[in-house]
């Protein structure tokens, strides 16, 4: 394949006639002059052997940020302005707690920074397949609907109603289409309820300091520490016990719920860089930072 370019027109070159030597520096290769149908006589041939690449693996960053963009992947003009407005699926306070709890719920796991489907996740995206659940559609629909009640142009009863029947659908067709399935019974039965790792099952219900979304009480959930009301309320406040490598003790978790504020932490690592900084709350965006201490080695 040969790649080059041919003038066709002078256009605002002709005003330098030439004399302007960055004007005539072309990096890329005369082509001559070829017309249509015109044979041509092969000097030589190679072949150049390729492989595509599959995309890059999501972050945690990166599923943030898809779900503030959600709108983009709707082929809805109209509701992808709905999603614009609304920024996208969740809110700055749920998302990185909608995140935290597909972890704890080992739907997704983490490895290198990078967002991998457990077999339980992967099992939930089969069992889901097209459903409208899936779709950012539906989340621009409802939120275009909620926006019409508070404005008074549609009525709140006709919403409820649509919804229950909505609901009513969604489980005729799971029962449906739950005949279709054919998922691996031994996967399954390392998912079952009473297979729960013993790591989950020892778990301290010790409170360790109130809640800063709710009024509830967070406890030690295992692998992260969460509120006490997450099945009440549906409440999403969870931290990690490990974040870059480091331990989240009990004791800077406490200082962080009481003071906004942990205790210096020291040896923080992201790829091949280091740093010490204190995990803050930000009482405004409603999540967890890093206040740095020193540059980022």
């Amino acid at each position: 394949m040969t790649k080059g370019k041919e003038q066709l027109e002078e256009g605002w070159r002709r005003l330098f006639n030439g004399t302007n030597e960055n004007v005539n520096k072309d990096v890329d290769q005369k082509l001559p002059h070829i017309n249509e149908n015109e044979i041509g006589t092969v000097a030589n041939l190679s072949i150049n052997k390729g492989e595509t690449q599959p995309p890059n693996r999501y972050t945690e960053g990166n599923l943030i940020t898809l779900m503030k963009t959600a709108g983009k992947h709707i082929d809805n003009a109209q509701l992808e302005k709905v999603l614009a407005q609304t920024e996208g699926l969740g809110t700055e306070a749920t998302r990185a707690g909608i995140i935290n709890l597909l972890k704890a719920r080992n739907y997704i796991q983490i490895k290198h920074n990078q967002v991998y489907a457990t077999k339980k996740g992967m099992i939930l995206i089969e069992a889901l397949g097209e459903s409208i659940l899936t779709s950012p559609s539906m989340t621009a629909k409802w939120e275009q609907r909620l926006s019409e009640i508070s404005s008074g142009t549609a009525s709140p009863q006709n919403f409820i109603g649509q919804v229950k029947l909505l609901s009513q659908k969604l489980v005729t067709d799971a029962k449906e289409q739950a005949t279709k399935w054919s998922f691996d019974q031994n996967t399954l039965k390392q998912l079952a309820p009473n297979s729960v790792p013993a790591t989950y099952k020892k778990i301290s219900k010790t409170p360790l300091g109130k809640c800063k979304l709710c009024n509830g009480t967070i406890i030690d959930l295992g692998k992260f520490y969460g509120c006490s009301n997450y099945k009440l309320s549906n409440c999403t406040f969870s931290i990690s016990k490990k974040i870059l490598g480091k331990t989240i003790s009990k004791a800077n978790l406490k200082k962080l719920l009481e003071a906004n504020e942990t205790n210096l932490i020291k040896g923080f690592k992201k790829k091949e860089r280091t740093f010490d900084a204190k995990l803050t709350w930000n009482e405004k965006e409603k999540k967890t930072e890093f206040r740095f201490m020193n540059k980022i080695k």
